[in-house]
């Protein structure tokens, strides 16, 4: 597995009220990015969820995280799951 790119892991809480969200943690960590397989796309799509990208990293380094910011652009984590081995997790990643 290469781990060549970096993404930024955010924890945001919604406040009550009309506020924005507050970051609460964030982590920098090395991951392996890519688009999300056409099966998965569709399959999400009759969920309602639109999924944009495919993230896995080492499993250690996810903490409960909500979202991820990628080459400037923010995306909410909506579903994590297994990936090669125990040592890895993968995220699926929503824009927005």
């Amino acid at each position: 597995m290469r781990f060549n790119k970096k993404i930024t892991l955010i924890t945001l809480v919604s406040p009550t009220g009309r506020n924005e969200p507050r970051e609460t943690a964030k982590a920098n960590v090395w991951a392996d990015v890519s688009d999300v397989g056409a099966v998965t796309k569709l399959t999400a799509l009759t969920t309602g969820q639109e999924l944009s990208l495919s993230v896995i990293m080492w499993r250690r380094e996810y903490k409960g995280y909500t979202h991820a910011e990628y080459l400037g652009k923010r995306y909410k984590i909506v579903q994590t799951g297994s990936a090669n081995n125990e040592l890895y997790i993968k995220l699926l990643l929503e824009r927005g």
